[in-house]
Order: structure tokens, then C-alpha cells, then sequence
């Protein structure tokens, strides 16, 4: 953790600081959040700059401003090859980000970004093939494949039978 203006329940950061230091005990990859209320009189390009410049690398700084709905993963060259960030973006960050600025509350933030906290180490640890103490337990992909397999079996097969009902009374 760099800087949170109070956007992180304290239970976050907390879980944030003990995955971040067992990240980089187990892969020497240093890992940040930094959550902000706004930039204040700079732009995003040099707050971001302002936080990366003394850093060491290998690094991942998850970078987050309230007010200018901002976000985004930064990493150093090395890590590059670890995870895609779009990927973690797009699939842990955006689906828990609410829709109005009302509902962007402290916990909803801490959601969200913890969410994405949490994939980038797991996906750091697997590209190390390390595995995490202190992480939530990882979706198990072919039990969510099967599952979505079987309910669109069980559609098609409730179609079948629709339009065989219907035909039958023709």
C-alpha cells in the first residue's frame, strides 16, 4: 500500500498489506495500491509518474482516483509477460464497479479493487508456480464450465420440448 485517502476499509488494507508482502516474499515481485479522493492539480499521467518513479522492479501498482473515475494497472517491464492486465481489468475490476457515483462507497471501492488485487497475485504466483497462504480460494474453471454446460443443456432441452408441445397441438 502507497496511499489510500480513506477510499479502503481498514480490513482491506489490512488483507492487501499480508498478500502484498507474501506476494513478494514467494516472487520478488512488489505489489501497491494506491487509492485516491482526486489528483489535486495534477493530471493522471504525473500522478501515476509521481508513484512510479521510486519504485524497484519488479512491481504491479493497482492506481485508483474517485473522483475522476479512474483506474489502472501499472507494471514494470518484467511483469509484463506474468498476467494480461486488460484481461484483469476488464474481468475482476469493471463487473463490481457501480453504475452511479452515489453507490461508489468505501466498501463498494474496497470490492473491487481488492478483487483485482487479489487475481493479479494469483496470477503472479501461478506464473512463479508458487501458491498463496493468504489469498481466496481460486474459481475451480471446469466446475464453472460444466455447470454452464448443463443449464444450457437443460434450456435446449425445455425449447425441444416447448416446440414439440406446440407442433403436437397443431
Amino acid at each position: 500500500m502507497i496511499e489510500n485517502e480513506n477510499q479502503l476499509v481498514e480490513k482491506t488494507v489490512g488483507f492487501i498489506e499480508i498478500l502484498s508482502s507474501e506476494v513478494y516474499e514467494k516472487t520478488g515481485v512488489k505489489m501497491y495500491i494506491v487509492a485516491l479522493e482526486d489528483l489535486g492539480e495534477m493530471n493522471l499521467q504525473e500522478k501515476e509518474s509521481s508513484y512510479t518513479y521510486n519504485l524497484q522492479n519488479p512491481y504491479v501498482l493497482l492506481f485508483f482516483s474517485k473522483n475522476e473515475k479512474k483506474i489502472n494497472i501499472i507494471v514494470s517491464q518484467e511483469v509484463e509477460r506474468m498476467f494480461d492486465k486488460n484481461e484483469v481489468y476488464w474481468d475482476y475490476i469493471v463487473p463490481l464497479i457501480p453504475n452511479s457515483a452515489k453507490e461508489l462507497t468505501n466498501e463498494r471501492i474496497s470490492a473491487f479493487l481488492l478483487n483485482g488485487f487479489v487475481d493479479m497475485a494469483d496470477r503472479i504466483a501461478e506464473f512463479h508456480n508458487v501458491r498463496l497462504e493468504h489469498n481466496f480460494p481460486t474459481q475451480n474453471k471446469g466446475v464453472q464450465i460444466a455447470v454452464r454446460t448443463a443449464l444450457y443443456a437443460m434450456l435446449f432441452v425445455l425449447f425441444v420440448l416447448f416446440v414439440f408441445v406446440y407442433l403436437r397441438r397443431k
